[in-house]
């Protein structure tokens, strides 16, 4: 027998279904924060919410022949965009550690590069990399890691080369956490360091490493 309070409670239910749904689709207000970009394409926050982004108009064109590839900051709160490097070849991913200190692959030129906060000029972390794409950083500025795609789509059982590995800062050591995925795409890692994910394009995964103590 359908009783009037459980008429009511059914009512009940589907208008707080409604309003949950329309609380969640209303959770978040997004707006255009800067516009007139050139392909922008990698993106990083640090803890004061400046935000650092790559553009990408020429890829693969180093500044002697032309290039006009960035990697910029951004005050969200006035908008307002500052330059911190201009002509590297494919400046790609970025991340930046909690002191502040930004990391970012630089795909065609294969190598990883660094501003560290108060330093003005971009400096070299590592070289002689093959097609580097993800990047993230150790939270507390011990390490990095980063892809290397240099064989996309192509698992290592049919003869691919990328690799997702783990730079160490002090020592310039790098150790290879996976090689043979198809498409390592980009990596991230969990605030004690001692699990890394990474996404695999063509195989359409997330992969978890954990360290092993």
């Amino acid at each position: 027998m359908v009783t009037i309070r459980m008429v009511r409670m059914t009512l009940f239910a589907v208008a707080t279904l409604g309003l949950s749904g329309a609380a969640a689709a209303d959770e978040y207000k997004t707006k255009v924060v800067v516009k007139n970009l050139k392909r922008p394409t990698g993106i990083a926050v640090n803890l004061s919410r400046q935000v650092y982004f790559t553009e990408l108009p020429t890829p693969g064109v180093g500044g002697g022949a032309g290039g006009k590839n960035t990697v910029n900051v951004l005050n969200p709160k006035n908008g307002k965009v500052r330059n911190l490097t201009t002509g590297e070849p494919e400046p790609t991913n970025l991340a930046v550690n909690l002191f502040g200190d930004v990391y970012w692959t630089c795909k065609s030129a294969g190598v990883v590069l660094s501003l560290e906060r108060g330093r003005g000029d971009a400096g070299l972390v590592t070289g002689g990399l093959d097609n580097p794409s993800g990047m993230a950083a150790y939270p507390l500025g011990l390490a990095v890691f980063f892809t290397e795609v240099p064989t996309p789509g192509v698992s290592g059982a049919n003869g691919g080369r990328n690799k997702v590995s783990k730079l160490k800062l002090s020592t310039g050591s790098i150790t290879v956490i996976d090689e043979g995925d198809p498409d390592p795409i980009d990596v991230t890692v969990a605030p004690f360091g001692t699990t890394v994910y990474w996404t695999c394009r063509s195989a359409g995964v997330i992969v978890e490493a954990k360290r092993r103590w």
